[in-house]
């Protein structure tokens, strides 16, 4: 039997969204194929495989990332999905499942990772805004037309815009860098016992 389950998760919920693939297979729900929103299950044993989501350096499709899924299949981890950098790998259960030494290391490499997508996010929004403000002055000065005042006001709308979007990730990123700080105790603390 097959199941599709459409889902949202955001980059941010990876933690929430492996959990959530994870007790699906407990429950016997064994992923097979992962896209963006949209999940593909076939009914098997339950907990069969562990499932474990990464966020690779590079795209999925470069040629380094291709060589490190190879080394990946050799070990008996099968790929199941694969959404720009972010990779769905399973293993089963009976093979070791997924190596818990590795899994603060993991933690801490991908909220690090996402930590700089949403810096680089912040970073050209912050170009946006003030280019746009450049624009505005420009066209400001500029002699009165419909075509200055219609780029004056799309690039008011692109400084409030991007002011907006700035202002709503602020707490994503705190939220992001908590989960590093956490992350980076645990570490310190299985490394002293």
């Amino acid at each position: 039997m097959k199941k599709t389950v459409r889902k949202k998760f955001f980059v941010w919920e990876y933690e929430k969204e492996e959990k959530w693939i994870n007790k699906m297979s407990a429950e016997g729900w064994q992923l097979v194929h992962a896209s963006l929103f949209n999940y593909k299950f076939e009914k098997g044993d339950p907990d069969e495989y562990a499932y474990k989501l990464e966020l690779m350096d590079k795209d999925a499709k470069n040629k380094e990332s291709r060589a490190y899924m190879d080394f990946l299949q050799e070990m008996n981890i099968e790929l199941v999905g694969e959404i720009s950098a972010w990779i769905y790998l399973r293993k089963k259960k009976a093979e070791g499942g997924f190596d818990d030494d590795n899994r603060l290391i993991s933690k801490v490499t991908r909220s690090v990772k996402i930590g700089e997508i949403y810096q680089n996010m912040m970073i050209l929004l912050l170009s946006m805004i003030a280019v746009s403000v450049i624009g505005i002055i420009i066209f400001h000065e500029l002699k009165s037309s419909p075509i200055t005042s219609f780029f004056e006001g799309f690039f008011t709308g692109m400084v409030f815009g991007g002011s907006l979007i700035s202002v709503l990730l602020i707490p994503v990123l705190k939220k992001n860098q908590k989960k590093i700080r956490a992350a980076l105790r645990e570490l310190v603390v299985a490394e002293r016992s």
